[in-house]
């Protein structure tokens, strides 16, 4: 399996390294800390966004998108993560996208995916039912009142809301909800907010169906890709931490050249490596060996979950009294990646299926 980078995946990096960059520089992103300016700074980004064409990475050509795989993806992602960019993208150019191009039929595809792709119509997915996790066989069957779904990212400011359901039979469908009830769950990270949303059975709408296999591809994917997101953040503050180190001087001599704080910082380095390779090792399997995706996805995830969360609180301890200060930038990243670990499945979670998957629970 080769992990090198082709030269469309390299372009693709860097192009949207120097986008990032220039267009969205961290006091975009404090705007969205502002209520009356979050909307602004969210709009002016996604057009951008469509522009480039990263919308319609995942969407086939036929469709109006770039036809891409998870691999490429991946690398989009980790360049994202760096920068912080709202959630909207998240939610509509992988999550919606891999429902419709999984699951739905002809008619919805060529309706929702090609407005999707060109940012004319923000999709979201709503997936994690209360007390179900993110397995299909817990979500409920149920044949009338409500069904409710939570951890729906950025699903207020969402054109379209399609809710991934299980039938009776144990098939999976694709349904728009045409009426809803949105509820913020107060997100420790404002510009990753996510919402709990409530349809009535009979204001579901079908666009697709399919089986736990194609709704485990879907969460698998989206996975991945949270994972490299993840592993871009932790990436960023690594380098914010060791800058920071070599030039504080404490005592005559810069803080970084204290074992101590040097054990801490190669822990956030090993652990960021850890993650990277399992990330990109997974966005492989995802496109070359699809039967082994669950577990890679797991492992993915898991090792992302715990590299992130551990860089922000150790970049905030070696960064000392002013890492604890509002106007440093690290507590954007550490909320960031609480908010992350929550999505698609915290560490426990991900470390009991891989269990499950190896034949040990």
């Amino acid at each position: 399996m080769d992990f090198s980078l082709t030269e469309e995946q390299v372009l693709l990096r860097d192009s949207a390294r120097e986008f990032l960059t220039t267009e969205w520089p961290v006091a975009e992103l404090r705007r969205m800390l502002e209520p009356d300016d979050a909307p602004n700074a969210d709009c002016a980004l996604w057009s951008k966004i469509a522009g480039l064409g990263w919308l319609g990475l995942l969407i086939r050509e036929e469709y109006e998108g770039l036809g891409l795989g998870i691999y490429d993806l991946a690398v989009l992602m980790e360049v994202v993560g760096k920068h912080l960019i709202p959630g909207t993208y998240f939610a509509s150019g992988i999550l919606a996208s891999l429902a419709l191009e999984t699951l739905g039929n002809e008619e919805s595809c060529q309706k929702y995916l090609p407005e999707i792709a060109e940012g004319r119509l923000k999709a979201t997915l709503g997936v994690y039912e209360p007390g179900s996790g993110w397995n299909a066989m817990m979500l409920q069957t149920p044949s009338k009142g409500s069904i409710t779904k939570r951890f729906v990212p950025s699903a207020a400011g969402a054109n379209l809301i399609l809710f991934l359901n299980r039938t009776d039979g144990n098939d999976i469908e694709l349904a728009v909800a045409t009426e809803s009830t949105v509820q913020d769950l107060n997100s420790m990270d404002v510009t990753r907010p996510l919402y709990e949303v409530e349809c009535s059975i009979s204001r579901l709408e079908p666009v697709g169906k399919g089986t736990i296999g194609d709704f485990q591809s879907i969460v698998d994917k989206a996975t991945i890709a949270l994972s490299a997101e993840m592993v871009g953040g932790t990436a960023q503050l690594v380098d914010m931490t060791v800058k920071y180190i070599k030039n504080r001087q404490q005592f005559g001599r810069p803080v970084g050249s204290f074992q101590a704080v040097q054990h801490k910082a190669v822990d956030m380095l090993i652990a960021l490596e850890q993650a990277r390779t399992a990330v990109f090792y997974a966005a492989a399997v995802a496109d070359e060996q699809p039967d082994n995706l669950a577990r890679a996805a797991s492992m993915a995830k898991s090792l992302a979950n715990t590299a992130y969360t551990d860089a922000g609180e150790k970049a905030i301890q070696l960064h000392g009294g002013i890492g604890f200060t509002w106007e440093q930038d690290l507590h954007l990243y550490l909320k960031r990646a609480k908010a992350c670990q929550v999505g698609l499945g915290d560490t426990k979670w991900h470390l009991d299926r891989i269990a499950h998957l190896l034949g040990a629970s």
